[in-house]
């Protein structure tokens, strides 16, 4: 990152100073939020279906029994607190009393039961079951204390419950084939209107349980995916707040105090991949895939896609966090790359096909520029988003370009990936090694930070030398508000629901 850049993103690495003096917060008026997806939402169903977009939109209107605060610490939340056993295979929480369900009902311990047993039915479809399924049976103790008993100590179960993708919600909104018609949370907002692929309408829930929020009267949601229209809306007015600031633009606007309107910027989350099926040749073999991962250079990546702004890296936890491992970022090395791909049988190069979904062109085209130079031959296929999952799941594709989200505990990730049976294994190109799935379920019983991170160091080992992923870099962070806009700020995770931030404690100074 340049000298200049580094200066600017310092200044504004916290919350945004404003130009304007401080007033009292006031209540109503909408606010609208452009973001950077085609899709506002992948659907209604909490329990379901995945996504940040989706995770800004259904964490307003359900809620879990913990949240994260700013730091991402777990904190009380609809459970205002809970025990372990000592043979830490039970967890008991004590329910906030007089929590209603927008649909004016009091949340009780039989609605986490539900939803829990819900998430955990299989005909429910969930990606979340892996998580929870440690659980052997959800116990009612009276309406305000529920114990979740394991079928072995599990760590990272407290981390699954927080946040947006395992919410309390009311049963009458389950239709009886067990599909979701009405989300009933006990968020600050319910839902007015949704638009496919166009915009979102929420309304304040008068009968939020947290006293005072939210501030505004509602939220509306709007599909932004293009860069250049999202800043315009942002400028007119059109929209209070934008999600992503296109990194090109950052150079000019960290250096430009008359821009107009709030910014912030902070590491991202969201990290970019190469996924190689090790299903079938050619990259079931480790020296092609090793070969892959000398042949990109992921500083000049840095440079060429975020400006100076992302971050290359080798795992998804920074240097601050207890469970960043031990390892380095590999340099680009183009004659040994050359040298494996020799050794494997491929000394006259090797030609595959990059697939990418249409927002993913611009890595697909420099990952192509670094493998030709090593002796690959790549052509590059840009597939529609949904086909291109489908194929990736059916392991019926060569080298893909993804990208995922920062999880809160590392089993999430390990498990999740590098497990036959974890959800997101397709995005580790179908990954099997005994001893790393061995490691991994061994750590999901250790309760000791200590140890536990010792076991996924030696799994981490073992998955960075044989390669089947190659994260590429990290997106910024960068978001933007309207001056008038007042209390808007996100955590590391970037959420708009958290427990001490989030949208339902923004107000608007109009």
């Amino acid at each position: 990152m340049k000298l200049a850049h580094i200066l600017a993103y310092l200044a504004i690495s916290g919350i945004a100073l404003s130009t304007h003096a401080q007033t009292q917060p006031k209540d109503g008026g909408t606010i609208k939020i452009g973001l950077p997806a085609r899709e506002i939402t992948n659907g209604l169903d909490p329990h379901v279906i995945q996504g940040e977009s989706t995770a800004w939109v259904l964490g307003q209107m359900a809620e879990g029994l913990l949240n994260f605060d700013k730091n991402m610490d777990i904190v009380p939340w609809l459970a205002q607190s809970w025990s372990m056993s000592k043979d830490r295979k039970t967890y008991t929480f004590v329910l906030h009393k007089g929590v209603k369900f927008q649909n004016s009902r009091e949340m009780t311990a039989e609605d986490v039961k539900f939803s829990l047993e819900r998430i955990l039915d299989p005909k429910t479809g969930s990606r979340r079951r892996q998580n929870l399924s440690m659980i052997e049976r959800v116990d009612v103790i009276d309406p305000y204390t529920v114990a979740i008993r394991l079928k072995a100590p599990y760590a990272p179960l407290l981390s699954t419950l927080a946040g947006v993708w395992v919410p309390i919600i009311a049963k009458e909104g389950i239709k009886p084939d067990g599909s979701i018609s009405q989300l009933i949370g006990t968020g600050p907002f319910t839902l007015v209107k949704w638009v496919k692929n166009d915009s979102l309408s929420l309304k304040k829930f008068a009968g939020y349980w947290r006293r005072g929020e939210p501030r505004v009267d509602g939220v509306t949601f709007v599909s932004l995916p293009d860069d250049a229209t999202r800043m315009t809306a942002l400028r007119t007015g059109a929209v209070d707040v934008i999600t992503s600031v296109p990194p090109q633009l950052l150079p000019s606007l960290t250096s430009n105090n008359a821009r107009g309107f709030e910014l912030l910027v902070r590491p991202g989350t969201i990290w970019h991949m190469a996924v190689m099926n090790t299903t079938k040749p050619p990259f079931n073999d480790v020296r092609v895939r090793q070969a892959v991962n000398l042949a990109l250079d992921r500083k000049a990546m840095v440079q060429m896609l975020t400006f100076g702004f992302g971050k290359a890296d080798n795992q998804t936890y920074d240097e601050n966090s207890f469970w960043r491992l031990k390892g380095e970022v590999p340099n680009a090395d183009l004659k040994k790359a050359r040298a494996l791909l020799a050794e494997a049988g491929y000394k006259q190069g090797l030609p595959i096909i990059i697939e990418s979904k249409p927002e993913g062109r611009n890595d697909a085209q420099v990952v192509q520029s670094q493998l030709n130079a090593a002796g690959f031959q790549v052509t590059i296929k840009i597939s529609d988003g949904v086909a291109l999952n489908k194929r990736m799941k059916a392991y019926n594709f060569q080298l893909a370009i993804s990208s995922s989200d920062w999880y809160v505990d590392p089993d999430f990730r390990f498990s999740r990936f590098y497990t036959k049976s974890g959800p997101a294994h397709y995005l580790a190109g179908g990954y099997d090694n005994p001893s790393v799935a061995e490691l991994l379920a061994q750590a999901r019983l250790e309760s000791d930070p200590v140890k536990r991170k010792a076991i996924y160091q030696q799994a981490f080992d073992m998955i960075e030398r044989d390669v089947p992923s190659v994260l590429l870099y990290f997106d910024p962070r960068a978001l933007a508000w309207r001056n008038d806009v007042k209390g808007f700020n996100i955590n590391p995770n970037g959420d708009l629901s958290y427990a001490d931030g989030g949208l339902a404690k923004v107000w608007l100074d109009r």
